[in-house]
């Protein structure tokens, strides 16, 4: 296959989820990202839940929810394919987020259930995963919900853009602690506190810029931060609520990204089943106020942005559907989200190219 794209959908499984998915899903896409064609459910390990490449795009690792356990799949390059190479141990119960560092060594995984950050070594040749080879208990007092907050529950790990120090938001203690990984050992720097009862959850960086924004899950806020690139320091600039003023309903803050041109920040917004896009002042760093469309489904849980076009492709889990919409600087599409394919419960969605 020549063209188009290959999309790997990593869904929820069990019945405690109230999922029905089988695993993860692989597609073939078309150029205008259109026409799906499914070519293999891979089963796996209960919830397959978020789905990363490495860094040479030859293998898949999924992390699995509510479980203790990350798993790897070497990709066929032509035919988009995957195929099992080997599982480990998380070091932690419910694994939401995975990063591989710049040399293709190791895996960070925040563990939400356990309180934990570890790290894991990975074999780039061979997609092998190694042993737990660090494991940090992240300390703090709880936020104020009785319910989501009664300790630690890290929710996300990225890199700033010149991949010196990793960002862990942490939704149950109200912080984001930073790191910086050193022979595959997480190393914990400082952390920077957030608004209380706000639960960040991801975190995503202006690529030319020097801010970043977090999705608070629990208040449905954008905080955006001046980034000190040199000592990886974060200074609060701004909180923006992500829901439109009419809307008086329950509503999580989900995933964040910065459009690839860096005009715009766009969320997903759970319970409410929106998207909102701000758009962004290159020289403040500020987010203008929201426009905001349905996800064209129940639980918007994920997006990815297709790198080759303003198109966002939503994972609708509790509705089984995948949507796009497509933006500019100026806000969404105002024909708002199309059905791409159905799926099983889906919680992720990466795209690769042949």
């Amino acid at each position: 296959m020549s063209s188009g794209i290959f999309a790997y959908v990593g869904c929820y499984t069990t019945l405690e989820r109230h999922a029905h998915g089988t695993g993860i899903n692989v597609y073939h896409v078309d150029d205008t990202l259109t026409t799906w064609h499914h070519l293999q459910t891979m089963h796996t390990m209960d919830n397959p839940s978020f789905l990363s490449l490495d860094r040479s795009g030859r293998f898949l690792c999924a992390v699995h929810g509510d479980r203790n356990y990350i798993s790897a799949y070497a990709i066929n390059r032509e035919t988009g394919l995957i195929e099992y190479v080997s599982g480990a141990e998380s070091g932690g119960m419910n694994p939401v987020h995975l990063l591989f560092d710049p040399e293709n060594k190791y895996i960070v995984i925040p563990n939400y259930a356990s309180g934990s950050v570890t790290s894991i070594s990975f074999d780039k040749e061979t997609g092998t995963l190694g042993a737990v080879l660090s494991t940090v208990q992240l300390p703090g007092e709880p936020g104020p919900h009785r319910i989501e907050q009664h300790c630690s529950h890290p929710h996300g790990v990225t890199y700033d853009p010149a991949q010196r120090f990793i960002y862990v938001p942490d939704k149950g203690l109200d912080c984001i602690f930073i790191f910086k990984l050193q022979g595959g050992y997480p190393q914990h720097l400082f952390t920077v506190p957030t608004r209380e009862g706000a639960g960040p959850r991801h975190i995503a960086f202006h690529t030319t810029e020097p801010y970043a924004y977090v999705i608070n899950e629990l208040d449905c806020t954008v905080t955006a931060y001046k980034h000190t690139r040199e000592t990886g320091e974060l200074t609060p600039i701004q909180t923006i609520l992500a829901l439109p003023d009419h809307y008086t309903g329950n509503g999580r803050g989900a995933e964040i990204a910065t459009t690839p041109d860096g005009t715009a920040i766009i969320v997903s917004l759970r319970g409410a089943n929106l998207l909102s896009i701000f758009a962004l002042d290159k020289k403040t760093g500020k987010l203008s106020h929201p426009q905001s469309t349905s996800s064209g489904g129940m639980t918007p849980r994920f997006f990815s942005i297709s790198p080759a076009m303003s198109t966002i492709l939503v994972t609708n889990e509790s509705s089984d559907t995948i949507g796009r919409i497509s933006f500019n600087a100026q806000g969404f599409d105002i024909a708002g989200v199309e059905h791409c394919t159905s799926v099983e419960s889906p919680s992720c969605i990466v795209l690769k190219t042949p």
